[in-house]
């Protein structure tokens, strides 16, 4: 008896196209992704900032007020008034303290953008690379749903008016609401935003290694040595000297800095590799935090690598938690975005 012939599929270049145009359509705009990488982001900035900016407080005059009139021929603008710097900071602390909360985030981290830059560009002689790439990074925040984790605004959305009990909520039949015109939209605008992020921290990182390997310090393994012998960068001089007289790890150190930031977008592509490549990213920063006495560009850096960060053992934990609470959990629903975070 002969085998009913399987049917052909079309395998057209054009039909692939019209289907991988359609996959990503669907990505972008049935639910919003990375939300628990961008609350993270939220936090560290708001953090971060407010930090630099509570570090810095005392000497404000000297930084970006009537002292700092010294700056002027090299682009800076000091504040001639202490009284409207000291307000400005005051204001700048609180909004950093509300963006790392997450109140009201569609409208505090907007702020913290405007308050941020106009701060770092009173002086841009005590500016670095961590200003520079967190206003960047904040501009693509503005777009992005930050506080749909660890907010005070997603307790609130849990707990408004008319909202369900959670318990209700898990053993509600499951039927996939209606997605609204908007919704797609805030989650177009959401992912793009995502996009952007995980683009700029790639940028960077290929980037930088493509001037580290223009260097001869780079390419023959010395190179981290130099900065650890700088007065400036030796918050711990015992700890650099050991560092710095380790040729092995010297060597170690350089090469593997140079050949994490030249690959790293080609790591991203296999989950093992990313993994592997975000911890690198994240143990770099920290070495540089703690060696080099640079901890708010390094949080900066890292908080732009917490958008690569797998959801799954955050989930996990939530799940447990929520088993722990005597509250049972439905499978998550692909036609529901707030039930899953991809």
């Amino acid at each position: 008896m002969r085998r009913a012939a399987a049917p052909r599929t079309d395998r057209s270049p054009t039909k692939l196209l019209v289907s991988a145009l359609d996959s990503g359509v669907r990505w972008m705009t049935r639910s919003a992704h990375a939300t628990y990488g961008v609350a993270l982001m939220r936090i560290a900035f708001g953090v971060g900032i407010g930090g630099y900016v509570a570090v810095n407080f005392p000497a404000r005059h000297a930084l970006w007020g009537g002292g700092a009139r010294w700056t002027t021929p090299l682009g800076g603008h000091a504040l001639a008034s202490g009284p409207l710097l000291t307000a400005g900071l005051v204001a700048l602390l609180l909004v950093a303290a509300l963006v790392a909360l997450g109140w009201r985030a569609r409208w505090t981290v907007p702020l913290l953008l405007l308050g941020w830059s106009g701060l770092t560009a009173i002086n841009p002689v005590i500016a670095d690379q961590g200003e520079n790439i967190s206003r960047i990074l904040l501009i693509y925040l503005c777009f992005a749903d930050t506080s749909a984790r660890w907010s005070l605004d997603a307790r609130r959305r849990g707990s408004g008016p008319g909202a369900a009990p959670s318990s209700a909520r898990a053993h509600a039949p499951t039927q996939a609401p209606p997605r609204s015109e908007r919704t797609q939209v805030l989650n177009l605008v959401h992912n793009a935003a995502v996009l952007a992020v995980g683009a700029q921290i790639c940028l960077a990182y290929v980037l930088a290694g493509l001037f580290k390997l223009q260097g001869a310090e780079w390419r023959d393994g010395s190179a981290v040595y130099y900065p650890l012998m700088l007065p400036q960068f030796r918050p711990w001089p015992p700890l650099a000297d050991l560092v710095a007289g380790t040729g092995w790890l010297v060597v170690a150190v350089t090469w593997g800095t140079l050949a994490l930031q030249l690959t790293f977008p080609l790591l991203l592509l296999q989950r093992h590799l990313r993994t592997a490549a975000v911890a690198g990213a994240l143990l770099m920063h920290a070495a540089i935090a703690v060696l080099m006495g640079l901890p708010f560009f390094s949080l900066f850096m890292m908080a732009g690598d917490a958008i690569f960060l797998g959801t799954a053992p955050i989930t996990n934990w939530s799940a447990s938690r929520r088993e722990r609470g005597c509250v049972r959990q439905e499978a998550p629903d692909e036609h529901n975005p707030v039930l899953v975070d991809p």
